[in-house]
């Protein structure tokens, strides 16, 4: 039986699913939310995940309000912030931030899309190993 989620965590689910441009999608037991330019928020049972710009993930972090996005114990991830959502207080204030990330996310981080580096000269392939 799958564990029942807060009602933060729907309120904010539906809100952000709510957003133009926004596809919801199961990813690792989260539920992400993508736009055109990516990946901006993803669902835990009692947090939210969100990619914020420089400034506004200085102002999170500075305020208290959240904290950085740990892969395992020690490694921040990016600009990634978690914002923990125990009530209606907190999920409102996450939803607020959660429209920031996707106002940022809409935004691309340059112009047109990405371009390879023309290859220069081909690899050989290798010769095989002898024992």
């Amino acid at each position: 039986m799958a564990p029942s989620r807060s009602d933060a965590y729907r309120f904010l689910a539906a809100a952000i699913a709510g957003l133009p441009d926004v596809a919801p999608k199961r990813m690792f037991g989260a539920e992400a939310f993508f736009t055109r330019h990516g990946m901006f928020a993803f669902l835990l049972d009692d947090a939210i995940v969100l990619k914020l710009s420089e400034a506004e993930q200085t102002r999170v972090l500075d305020e208290g309000i959240g904290r950085p996005f740990l892969l395992g114990q020690r490694a921040p991830f990016g600009r990634w912030v978690e914002i923990g959502i125990t009530g209606h207080d907190t999920a409102a204030r996450a939803f607020l931030l959660a429209r920031s990330a996707h106002t940022f996310a809409q935004a691309p981080e340059r112009d047109g899309p990405r371009r390879r580096k023309p290859v220069t000269r081909r690899r050989k392939p290798g010769r095989p190993v002898s024992s």
